[in-house]
């Protein structure tokens, strides 16, 4: 961990592929949640099928003969995502906090924008952005701005779970920050603003966004992703909403770790 960055060093887990949706009026190019779903459902069975596989020199053959015992699960392709700066206002993630699971995926935390309290509202309420990371497994014939879509409408429907969220996704582009190589793809939410069960409790509004950066290739076609997704509180809620540049931020401190 090198100073001032909080890393991650949790294995990537199954994760599903998204395809880019047609227009729709007045929000650009939008993700539909059919095809996001069908792309998930792509990534996570590819993921499944060989993640600990994602590396330079993994192969699908299988050797003739008699039938062997399983294989220990191989090791993942990197052995962390990304290593952040949290910007003003976030801290390291709480001690034991569980994954942000994404499509079966479970993405280890980062750092978080502390929760508010307000009123009645639930004890233990979700935190008012949270940055996480892991390496994810793209099969062939997915791309990673098609996963990297997928993966930005699961965050936002993971990090706003019990909120009855409604992610709509935005098109890919390059990476905020220096113009290191990496897609960035940013989604909002609408929530009904409940935790719990509580109304008012949680804002109405979120914003997500995803960067995914290819690390390996295998000879299968399938390629070795570290995505890192943040979502964070945009307005409605009890608290203050987090400045939409935090997403940028993080996405700009992101680096390997070491």
């Amino acid at each position: 961990m090198t100073s001032g960055r909080t890393t991650t060093t949790d294995r990537p887990a199954p994760a599903t592929p998204s395809r880019p949706g047609d227009p729709s009026p007045g929000s650009g190019r939008r993700l539909r949640p059919a095809l996001a779903a069908a792309v998930a459902v792509l990534v996570v069975a590819g993921a499944v099928a060989g993640l600990g596989g994602i590396r330079p020199d993994s192969t699908t053959s299988t050797p003739a003969g008699p039938a062997a015992p399983a294989p220990a699960p191989a090791p993942a392709a990197e052995p962390a995502a990304f290593a952040v700066t949290p910007p003003p206002g976030w801290t390291a993630p709480t001690a034991g906090a569980p994954a942000l699971d994404v499509f079966g995926v479970p993405f280890a935390r980062l750092a978080e924008a502390p929760p508010f309290a307000a009123g009645d509202c639930p004890v233990g309420a979700a935190p008012r952005g949270v940055a996480a990371a892991a390496l994810v497994a793209v099969p062939a014939g997915t791309t990673v701005e098609q996963a990297a879509q997928a993966f930005a409408r699961g965050a936002g429907e993971s990090a706003y779970a019990g909120s009855a969220p409604q992610v709509a996704v935005g098109p890919p582009g390059p990476r905020p920050g220096s113009g290191e190589p990496g897609t960035w793809v940013e989604a909002t939410v609408r929530t009904d603003g409940t935790a719990s069960g509580a109304g008012g409790c949680r804002a109405t509004d979120g914003a997500v966004g995803v960067l995914a950066v290819p690390r390996t290739q295998a000879r299968d076609g399938s390629v070795g992703v570290a995505m890192l997704v943040v979502a964070a509180d945009a307005g409605g809620g009890p608290g203050d909403a987090v400045p939409r540049s935090a997403l940028t931020d993080l996405a700009a401190s992101a680096v390997r770790p070491g």
